[in-house]
């Protein structure tokens, strides 16, 4: 009788503290901070727009362009790939933080050029030094590691404000890129690469960096091998679209023109 009385205490204890917890109503959780757990736990590893893109083996077909002189200055006759959707997806991932960051700043960032072609690539030399120094396959854009940016108020490019770009360029280098600003020969503040410290003649060999924090990116390698046969196809188009353009042609656009422009590499 008395194991069977304590039992009845035990089991009473039990449902009132149950019941008593069940009347505790939940602490509000702040909008930002149940925003914040819900974009954690939906993406916990990296937003990757590429997966919300509808990818196709046509995909490079829907890449963002941009054309001569959008941004004030002569870049060539054929048109510039400016889709974040063509990088490397650590570095595209940077180059939208960046862009976010300084949005949150009020600075507004237009993409002026992402993935480069050799083609491409080869125009700009043919232009002069002042454009670039690195012939094609040389430069951070041919691997999907290298963007131009330029920021824009009230929808002009703001090309030689130098207080701005030094605001832009310190939030990029705190994001881990290599910012063009600090280039003492072709100064081009408008560029910002990451390598993961690798060099031009490692890359054309066929490298790509280690990614950091590679958890994030457990797909990275099939991503990549997307992106080369992207890639590829733009090599095509646009080695047909280079072989319509005569380079006396471009050398006397870019002379009539007179901008000199910042450095690319």
């Amino acid at each position: 009788m008395a194991r069977f009385f304590v039992f009845s205490i035990v089991c009473a204890s039990f449902f009132t503290s149950s019941a008593q917890v069940a009347r505790i109503p939940y602490a509000p959780v702040p909008a930002e901070e149940a925003h914040d757990l819900t974009k954690h736990f939906s993406h916990p590893v990296g937003f990757h727009t590429w997966e919300f893109y509808g990818d196709t083996a046509d995909a490079w077909k829907r890449w963002e362009m941009v054309e001569n002189f959008s941004f004030g200055k002569n870049r060539g006759a054929i048109p510039m790939i400016a889709d974040l959707q063509s990088l490397h997806p650590y570095f595209r991932d940077k180059v939208i933080e960046l862009i976010r960051v300084c949005k949150s700043k009020g600075i507004e960032l237009a993409v002026v050029e992402t993935y480069r072609t050799h083609a491409k690539q080869n125009e700009y030399r043919s232009m002069g030094k002042h454009y670039t120094r690195s012939k094609a396959g040389y430069s951070k854009h041919q691997y999907g590691l290298a963007v131009d940016i330029v920021p824009m108020k009230d929808t002009v490019a703001q090309w030689n404000n130098i207080a701005l770009w030094r605001k832009v360029g310190v939030i990029g280098e705190r994001l881990g890129l290599r910012w063009g600003g600090r280039w003492r020969h072709l100064f081009d503040p408008g560029h910002f690469e990451w390598t993961g410290g690798l060099g031009s003649s490692q890359l054309v060999q066929g490298k790509f960096p280690i990614v950091p924090k590679s958890a994030h990116y457990p797909c990275v390698d099939e991503d990549l091998k997307e992106l080369q046969r992207h890639w590829k196809a733009w090599e095509i188009e646009q080695a047909a679209v280079a072989r319509k353009e005569t380079t006396p042609g471009i050398k006397s656009f870019a002379a009539k023109s007179g901008d000199q422009g910042a450095g690319r590499e």
